[in-house]
């Protein structure tokens, strides 16, 4: 008998292929978000950390034109952080996306893998009938055979 052959291999190997580069761009997008996260946070850092500096001049002697220049600077900062957050929020999205097309791509890995599983179970039960259909085809043979021989000698 012939080996097994699944019919679908071809587009079983394709999907897996395209599996792996939903996940490697997953992986890419991911480090993207992260580096935008960063960026993101460091502007609220340098935010915060100028909100402190203005409250300290606040206490002491003020420089009206370095309080002037550290507001304007906030306000600034303030519309890079909204601008920062959109990019993550558009990189979210975009993750988003890539993970729902990457989890389609592993149902339809899986199906596909679960059918071939489900054919080479049924090419195995067939190879096994056809095994057992040639044994006992074997055995029958030898039977007469030897009924044959015992009737030729006189037997039964």
């Amino acid at each position: 008998m012939q080996k097994f052959n699944f019919k679908l291999e071809k587009v079983l190997s394709y999907k897996e292929q395209q599996e792996e580069m939903f996940q490697q761009e997953l992986a890419q997008i991911k480090v993207k978000l992260k580096e935008a996260n960063d960026d993101l946070n460091r502007l609220v850092h340098n935010k915060e950390e100028l909100q402190i500096k203005i409250k300290e001049q606040e206490k002491g002697k003020i420089d009206l034109q370095k309080a002037i220049n550290y507001r304007d600077y906030i306000e600034v900062l303030k519309v890079k952080i909204k601008e920062q957050e959109e990019v993550v929020s558009e990189i979210e999205a975009i993750l988003e996306e890539c993970r729902q097309k990457l989890l389609e791509k592993k149902k339809e890995c899986e199906m596909l893998k679960k059918l071939k599983e489900r054919k080479f179970t049924e090419y195995q039960t067939e190879f096994f009938r056809k095994e057992q259909k040639n044994i006992d085809e074997l055995a029958t043979n030898n039977f007469n055979r030897n009924v044959e021989e015992i009737e030729a000698v006189g037997g039964i």
